[in-house]
């Protein structure tokens, strides 16, 4: 008898300690500014291998949704918050009011400090960029390891580390931002490889933000091949977007907006500069391939592969700044650019081919601003296949929550923690269902942008102007036709539970916001209006 009851008691602790250590890892990694195409599982030309194989081999999303620019979109992604609800309902900057403070507040808490109390090691490697006046920095919002650590530098945006260049001004491989990034997330992964805990990864790439800057070596792969022009290349990449099932034969892609340059119509200098701006792109975006590729790497080599979720997405859409006019932009160059001694951006031009087949760009509430390329891969757990999901960032955290059985705290650190606003993932992610089942609809304010998604139906007005304009998104996914005028009940549907979300979420109208808005962010809004740089030699 005495020999059963220890059989049983070992086999009980096996048991117990198997489903404890195959409890997942989960690594989320988001993209800075990459548009809808720009890799090549959503149609680019960029050499994407390592992203490709995910998505290959896993889920991809056709609507998934971000908050249309970085801040609020990160806001909302680690805290499962819309990005008012958790402070940062602008950008990271204080309005004077709470939904606008500019950094997560208590009420809202992190992936990462849930995950912890749920037995998980937490670990952030790059751009954090929700913090404020000295709070809510990532080692006190539940993560273990952090990478940069440097508290003066907190409220800034992006890491602050020193790369190295060449004679020529290029960064070197061994100190490129990119590299350091991927580099210390794969020394937190040896250096956890040991421990009997599942662990929680987010690693956030500045990659490919402005200032375009890239190895050289990467550069030269894309030497000439946007030689053709950005609606040459935005037609290329809707021809495999249909080929790969992301968009129907039946649809067309945007209408082209009214400043985006007659390519044709360039100087053969003015052309040179355009497509040497988007070689340099596409190495950022290569090279950020190759780090995800490394990462695939250490987690083989750790063994820690097998058991592991990986989701990859973007904060917004492709941008529309235009550095020449903003911030000094190209005034201050002191080199060509890809050197560390250039300011440049792609600008909205290359932005309409990153964000194919979709309408607009970073900041703006059309489906070019608001919607990410989103790959989740679980090897044996997660089929392959393209679904529509219509995810948004809120989603996550409850699906994370779902996946690995995680209690959510109605208190944590002596507030009353906000309830989750998003619907788990798991049944589009690992079961047949093709889309999220939200009645309530999906909501989003930037900056006076304002859009409501309720079923097929999308509402949304772009700041100053508050005109509705109304879309059917089954008929009409990349916003040519305006059907407000014909819809009248159901841009009143709509618009009322707009009002409502935004009264629970601590919305205000932005006209009462604009005085206190920053003058860098009032010219950044300003600068989207494109204006012909002066060639310079590269």
């Amino acid at each position: 008898m005495k020999k059963i009851i220890l059989t049983l008691y070992f086999v009980v602790a096996t048991l117990i300690g198997y489903a404890q250590q195959r409890k997942p890892n989960i690594i989320l990694i988001l993209a800075d500014d990459l548009g809808y195409s720009d890799i090549g599982a959503y149609g680019s030309e960029i050499s994407t291998p390592n992203l490709d194989r995910l998505a290959n081999e896993g889920l991809k999303l056709t609507q998934f949704y971000n908050n249309s620019i970085c801040a609020p979109t990160r806001a909302s992604l680690i805290t499962g918050q819309y990005q008012h609800k958790a402070g940062v309902g602008y950008f990271s900057n204080d309005l004077g009011l709470p939904a606008y403070q500019g950094y997560i507040n208590s009420e809202s808490l992190t992936i990462a400090e849930v995950l912890r109390l749920n037995g998980y090691i937490t670990a952030t490697s790059g751009k954090w960029h929700v913090s404020g006046k000295g709070k809510s920095l990532p080692w006190e919002r539940g993560f273990d390891l952090v990478f940069p650590r440097v508290e003066k530098n907190a409220d800034s945006g992006a890491p602050t580390f020193q790369e190295q260049t060449d004679s020529e001004g290029y960064p070197l491989e061994g100190s490129f931002s990119t590299e350091v990034i991927n580099r210390q997330a794969e020394a937190f992964l040896d250096q956890i490889k040991t421990q009997d805990k599942p662990f929680f990864l987010y690693l956030a790439h500045t990659a490919p933000h402005w200032p375009l800057v890239a190895l050289p070596q990467d550069i030269a792969k894309y030497k000439g091949r946007y030689d053709s022009g950005w609606e040459a290349i935005r037609q290329e990449r809707f021809e495999r977007q249909k080929q790969l099932g992301l968009v129907s034969q039946a649809t067309q892609p945007s209408l082209v907006d009214a400043d985006i340059y007659d390519w044709s119509r360039l100087s053969f200098d003015q052309k040179k500069l355009w497509s040497k701006k988007m070689e340099v792109f596409a190495a950022m975006v290569d090279r950020l391939d190759q780090t995800i590729g490394k990462l695939l790497d250490k987690l083989k080599d750790n063994g820690q592969l097998d058991n592991t979720l990986i989701v990859f997405l973007s904060d917004n859409g492709a941008p529309a700044e235009d550095l020449v006019r903003w911030y000094h932009g190209a005034r201050i160059n002191k080199g060509p650019v890809g050197t560390l001694c250039s300011y440049e951006s792609q600008g909205k031009n290359w932005s309409y081919a990153s964000n194919t087949p979709f309408k607009a760009f970073k900041d703006y509430t059309y489906e070019g601003g608001i919607n990410t390329p989103f790959i989740a891969w679980f090897p044996g757990k997660i089929a392959k296949g393209v679904k529509q999901g219509t995810g948004h960032v809120i989603d996550l955290a409850p699906t994370f929550y779902d996946l690995v059985g995680a209690v959510y705290p109605k208190e944590y650190g002596g507030h009353k923690a906000n309830a989750l606003p998003g619907k788990s993932l798991l049944q589009v992610l690992f079961q047949d269902q093709d889309t999220v089942r939200r009645q309530e609809g999906l909501f989003w304010e930037r900056a006076g942008n304002r859009a409501a998604r309720i079923g097929k139906w999308k509402l949304l007005s772009t700041w100053p102007s508050y005109k509705w304009e109304l879309y059917d998104l089954e008929q009409d996914p990349t916003e040519r036709n305006d059907v407000a005028g014909q819809h009248h009940e159901v841009v009143s549907r709509l618009s009322i539970a707009y009002f409502r979300w935004a009264k629970e979420n601590g919305v205000v109208d932005f006209a009462e916001l604009e005085a206190k808005e920053p003058k860098s962010m009032k010219d950044f809004r300003e600068s989207k209006v494109q204006e012909i740089p002066v060639p310079r030699n590269f």
